[in-house]
């Protein structure tokens, strides 16, 4: 199998299991949302951000370096899964007891200390099922990584909504959590005993000490990302309360949740294949972050369009007309998407090519950047400075990527393969706009019809996309005889 079928089986594993786990919970969101109201919503969003923050402190980046040298050196798997597993239990025990103390500091309400804590109970398992993932994502068995993810969410959406029925509440539901994940951990390493390797029995602390130091970058990377990701809950709840952290993320989280599963799809497959393509080819290399790129802007500028168009109309659907204060937020973060899909393939890359000090550095400063906005914004725009602020980020940080990959590798024109496609949406939008009022489901598949028509007009695809997708097809019916 060529790299490019690969890259496609693993593509293809990874989106049915992303657009299946991804619905059962984003609908589990919707519903949780309904069901919990504006102020508990927003606890509940609020535990999940905090509690996020520390999971590097658990991880390390270790997940990330374990994924790079792995698929480069296959055989120190077994050596590499019995240190990283000491390691993480030990900064897992750690991080609780610090989240117990700074908790009982900081949160005066015994109700909100309880389910911050149960929380962190869950992001410390969850954080050994990343682990597990990285090493299927290193050997590019992206099945495996599909299963656990289906089983998770599966499992969390029959108990979620066994126990909101049941009237557990929030406390209930973050049993769930813990559960689920208990059941997902469990799993995934049974598969890595089952089917790759068992732990060597040899402690070496020197691979911890270059473990440690090595994966500090991708560790403040994370660091980094998640206080871009949630610092905004997080400031918004300081602010303004639990309300506006509520409203915030009835919008945010939908947004949040559709990028995330294109762009996991993509880092999963793409990252092995450009680490190994560092040492092994420039030029592929180089062709794979065009076409990549291209594709993203692709996917990510009608979403964008059709969302900003379509804001109260998708908010009704979600929340049954809750949340309305919802719209405009929806509008403004809804520009993020192309934004952020393209900046996760140019991150990618850099962490690829063992620029991730680079990748590090602009994620830091425009998380800084972030907080300082919202610190300037959210006292007086509440979650609309908040939506403002992330949107202006997301710009500021793909500037960065492409300035830094532009100097050190390869000069890319973002110009050249992301015009046609905002032509394309543009055109699309104005189609929604004035049809706004017919079936949404049938303004969808229409409007969606029309941009890749758009797209044929404008000559959007070259021999290059023609090439990519016959050696798809060819893989299709090679697996089909």
């Amino acid at each position: 199998m060529n790299t490019i079928q690969n890259i496609a089986k693993n593509v293809g594993v990874l989106t049915v299991s992303n657009i299946t786990s991804s619905t059962l919970g984003f609908f589990l969101l919707i519903y949780i949302a309904r069901f919990l109201g504006e102020e508990e919503f927003g606890k509940y969003s609020f535990a999940l951000s905090f509690t996020a923050l520390f999971l590097i402190f658990i991880d390390l980046g270790i997940s990330q370096l374990t994924v790079r040298e792995i698929a480069r050196r296959k055989y120190n798997l077994n050596k590499y899964l019995a240190n990283v597993l000491i390691i993480r239990i030990i900064s897992s025990l750690s991080i609780l007891t610090i989240i117990a103390i700074i908790v009982r500091l900081m949160i005066h309400n015994p109700y909100d200390r309880y389910v911050i804590f149960i929380f962190s109970v869950y992001v410390i398992i969850n954080s050994f099922t990343l682990l597990f993932r990285s090493i299927f994502q290193a050997f590019e068995k992206m099945q495996y990584t599909s299963i656990t993810m289906i089983l998770e969410k599966t499992l969390l959406a029959a108990l979620v909504l066994y126990a909101l029925v049941k009237g557990h509440g929030l406390i209930g539901v973050g049993y769930c959590y813990i559960f689920a994940g208990l059941m997902t951990a469990v799993l995934s390493f049974v598969i890595i005993a089952v089917v790759f390797t068992k732990p060597a029995k040899a402690i070496d602390f020197a691979l911890w000490k270059a473990l440690v130091v090595e994966s500090i970058p991708f560790g403040l990377n994370i660091l980094f990302s998640t206080l871009f990701f949630k610092i905004d809950t997080i400031m918004i709840s300081t602010f303004k309360g639990d309300a506006a952290t509520g409203i915030y993320n009835a919008a945010y989280n939908p947004l949040l949740a559709l990028s995330a599963i294109i762009s996991s799809v993509a880092v999963s497959a793409l990252f092995p294949v450009m680490s190994r393509y560092f040492i092994s080819s420039k030029d592929s290399l180089n062709i794979l972050l065009v076409h990549s790129s291209k594709y993203m802007a692709i996917i990510g500028f009608p979403i964008s369009v059709g969302c900003f168009i379509l804001a109260d109309r998708f908010i009704d659907l979600f929340y049954a007309g809750k949340y309305t204060a919802s719209v405009v937020p929806f509008q403004i973060l809804a520009l993020f998407i192309p934004v952020r899909l393209a900046s996760i393939i140019s991150g990618t890359l850099l962490s690829s090519i063992n620029m991730q000090k680079f990748r590090t550095f602009s994620v830091g400063i425009i998380a800084f950047f972030n907080i300082v906005l919202n610190a300037l914004m959210i006292p007086h725009l509440s979650y609309v400075g908040a939506s403002i602020a992330t949107v202006l980020s997301e710009v500021g940080l793909y500037m960065m990527f492409i300035y830094i990959i532009g100097k050190y590798c390869v000069k890319q024109k973002p110009h050249q393969y992301m015009m046609k496609p905002l032509i394309a949406s543009i055109a699309m939008g104005g189609f929604l706009h004035y049809f706004y009022y017919i079936n949404l489901y049938l303004l969808i598949i229409t409007g969606a019809i029309l941009y890749f028509i758009l797209l044929l007009l404008l000559r959007t695809f070259t021999s290059d996309d023609k090439f990519i997708l016959r050696s798809i097809i060819h893989r299709g019916t090679k697996h089909g005889k």
